[in-house]
């Protein structure tokens, strides 16, 4: 059953990508193209290109030509409008999340869309204005324990942890446990770390113990030559989530990303090897979290939470490659 729901989903990324592909103007998605393809991925939905289309129209119908929403996110918010019922509806609230993200002080650059619709799509788990509060309050916590490591690449993952803490300061220490104790076991101390240390505050445990296993799987990863770069590190974090064998869990993941090589646009010249098995890692994780759901296991993280996780980490990891390409073509230029 595991099996077939992951082959299920790798089809349907690849269904995915190729419908991408019809968009207009989708040459300028660039690696943000596998993200659009993989948030529905791990959903189990289809993209409909004539949808994103429209999404986009209503998008550049609200917003001015130099908008943040014309950006990078363009595709990304115009792919997660596709599967609503009332578009425009859904990009106001989206919208009003956005302004009041920037009435609070944060930074308006091209993380600042993604996290409005983060928190747009978990709208009824948490009051707005509290989960904004909580939001700044967790960032003001960390730019003080980690003011040169701090910065918008951590909204995504703060949002998370503002939308589902029931402890937000138990979560916080742990947050800095988890930092130290995985810096002293062979993850370098750096902004991946404190990626890292974020996801981990979703373990229900938080205990030592719980922190064996993401040294497990980064380990594991390496043995079977399905590494990530350090800004993959909280991806790892995601899969110590859940719970399951690690060894059967690397194994998928490897033969994920076999599978992906052979695909046109997921081979080592587009996306690269590391890149391919952090989309691999999405893919088998999603379907991990589908499985343990439908077998009535206890599992370490409902699956809601944990398709969230997924999804948020993606969107922060290709921002930062994305803008590490602009940078490194910038210095070349």
């Amino acid at each position: 059953m595991l099996d077939y729901i992951i082959q299920n989903k790798l089809n349907l990324i690849i269904r995915n990508f190729q419908e991408l592909k019809k968009v207009e103007g989708a040459w300028q998605m660039g690696l943000l193209q596998h993200s659009c393809a993989l948030s529905l991925a791990v959903k189990n939905k289809y993209i409909d290109y004539t949808k994103i289309e429209e999404s986009i129209k209503i998008i550049k119908q609200n917003t001015g030509i130099f908008s943040i929403f014309r950006g990078h996110n363009l595709f990304y918010t115009a792919t997660l409008l596709s599967t609503k019922v009332d578009v425009n509806e859904s990009f106001q609230e989206i919208l009003e999340i956005h302004k009041k993200l920037k009435e609070k002080k944060f930074w308006n650059d091209e993380y600042l869309p993604f996290v409005a619709t983060i928190i747009y799509e978990n709208k009824d788990k948490i009051d707005l204005d509290t989960c904004i509060d909580k939001m700044k309050y967790t960032y003001d916590f960390m730019k003080k324990h980690h003011p040169f490591l701090t910065s918008s690449d951590d909204y995504c993952r703060i949002a998370l942890i503002a939308i589902h803490s029931k402890d937000l300061d138990k979560d916080l220490e742990y947050i800095e446990k988890s930092y130290e104790i995985l810096s002293y076991n062979g993850f370098t101390k750096s902004n991946n770390l404190q990626a890292l240390s974020h996801i981990m505050c979703f373990n229900k445990e938080k205990n030592e113990e719980s922190l064996k296993r993401p040294i497990k799987i980064k380990n594991l990863l390496k043995e079977h030559d399905c590494n990530v770069d350090g800004y993959g590190y909280s991806i790892i974090g995601g899969l110590s989530l859940l719970d399951c064998d690690e060894e059967k869990l690397i194994k998928d993941i490897k033969a994920v990303s076999d599978k992906l090589k052979e695909v046109k646009g997921f081979g080592n010249w587009r996306l690269g090897k590391s890149n391919r098995n952090m989309i691999s890692a999405a893919i088998v994780a999603s379907s991990y979290a589908d499985y343990l759901q439908e077998e009535s296991n206890v599992d370490a993280i409902s699956k809601n939470v944990f398709l969230d996780i997924v999804i948020a980490i993606e969107i922060a990891c290709t921002v930062a490659m994305m803008s590490s390409v602009v940078a490194t073509t910038s210095s070349v230029n």
